[in-house]
């Protein structure tokens, strides 16, 4: 008698436990949006931003989200103009990690800048002295590479095989990915450095004014972002139950994460030592002595940025014992990442606390300022998290960022 094989069915992919996970990210969402309403109908008035202090979460969010996005260009150098092809399988994840933390980005700018339908004006009204214009176009440019270099994986989804010639089209683009690599390695750059030297060129804020800060903010972003990616990595394969990238390269790229957070480190030290200690001007002094009696800044230095952002990724990276367990890795890449948080925090807010140096005809108060963000600046912030969780979510369970065998299953098809 013949046995009829019944057809296998595919688990859900819609369990208990991921609609419980999408639920939480609407909510988060959810606050954000209703957030977003308040700010465009009331203004900046709802935040708890002044004339004095006007950069606050929102812009600690900015510059932290362009930051963790650094793994993009970096790996992508690594592959496309060293020619480590081994690195291969991560690029990918890295270049849609680059995406979710610019656009991010771009999402928290257009709260902050208080007339968000003139976001387009940079583009038109063209002020070369601005070192602000310049880091809008750089990121500009930078997320229209970043989406020609995606674009071949979006179209590898099923979908798309009904458009073989957009596929075609899409996948001739990787031989332009040196190109691309390049391209954007150098656009990166610029627009990193840049953003140090928005603070750093600020004669008037004796505590920015330094031209360290620029390098910091390369070598701090090149340090963290790829660190994330393997976080990121090493968490969808225990939710997949299936391999994403080899452990020997994810523990390859976390070794170099941690140099790079080494080198952070001596930098901030020698800057903190050799030139602000040595040879800081009184408006310097005075500054940090506003800083460490009157706000936590101390704490947040010391504990936060170099115990928690440097010290312990950098063991966990760096020692054979802890980078050989994924467990380790991802905790140091999280702690790594509130390490960042807590420098564009300290470098933004504590450095717009402090009275200016000089005002012409006004006697120097050394009274900090207050800032704290409102509940709307924290609903804006949850929902950013939200965004850019829901994106990474449906990035890692759709898109095909990790198995080349589908990948070459969809072409066939």
């Amino acid at each position: 008698m013949a046995t009829v094989a019944l057809p296998i069915k595919k688990p859900s992919i819609f369990t208990p436990g991921f609609l419980a996970w999408l639920a939480f990210v609407g909510l988060c969402l959810v606050i954000g949006l209703v957030s977003a309403v308040d700010v465009l109908s009331n203004g900046l008035t709802v935040t708890n931003m002044s004339n004095t202090i006007p950069w606050g979460l929102w812009i600690t969010i900015d510059l932290s989200s362009i930051a963790l996005g650094a793994g993009a260009f970096t790996l992508s150098a690594i592959v496309y103009l060293l020619k480590l092809k081994n690195f291969q399988s991560i690029v990918r994840l890295a270049v849609f990690v680059g995406f979710v933390g610019y656009t991010a980005a771009l999402l928290t700018l257009i709260m902050d800048i208080g007339r968000p339908d003139r976001f387009w004006h940079p583009w038109v009204y063209w002020n070369v002295h601005s070192v602000l214009w310049e880091i809008t176009w750089c990121i500009t440019l930078y997320l229209a590479i970043m989406l020609l270099e995606f674009l071949p994986v979006i179209t590898d989804l099923p979908f798309f095989a009904r458009w073989p010639g957009l596929r075609k089209f899409t996948h001739s683009l990787h031989k332009a990915a040196p190109l691309f690599a390049l391209l954007g390695l150098g656009i990166s750059l610029l627009h990193q450095s840049s953003l140090g030297a928005t603070y750093g060129i600020l004669r008037s804020r004796p505590i920015w004014f330094k031209p360290s800060m620029p390098i910091m903010f390369i070598v701090s972003a090149v340090a963290v972002g790829p660190a994330l990616t393997v976080a990121i990595a090493h968490i969808a394969e225990w939710v997949r139950g299936r391999p994403t990238v080899a452990h020997d390269i994810l523990r390859t790229i976390a070794r170099f994460s941690g140099f790079g957070l080494l080198l952070y480190a001596y930098i901030k030290l020698w800057d903190l030592l050799a030139v602000s200690y040595y040879g800081r001007s009184p408006q310097v002094n005075q500054a940090f002595a506003v800083l460490n009696e009157q706000t936590p800044y101390g704490f947040g230095f010391w504990v936060v940025e170099i115990i928690i952002g440097i010290l312990i990724p950098a063991i966990f990276f760096l020692t054979p014992r802890f980078n050989r367990r994924p467990a380790f890795l991802v905790a140091g890449a999280l702690a790594a990442v509130i390490g960042i948080v807590a420098n564009r925090w300290n470098v933004t807010v504590s450095g717009l606390t402090v009275p200016l140096s000089y005002s012409p005809g006004v006697d120097y108060q050394s009274v900090a300022g207050t800032y704290w963000p409102s509940l709307t600046e924290w609903g804006i912030a949850v929902g950013i998290i939200g965004y850019g969780l829901l994106l990474l979510t449906l990035g890692l369970r759709f898109l095909p960022l990790f198995d080349h065998s589908e990948h070459t299953e969809a072409k066939r098809s």
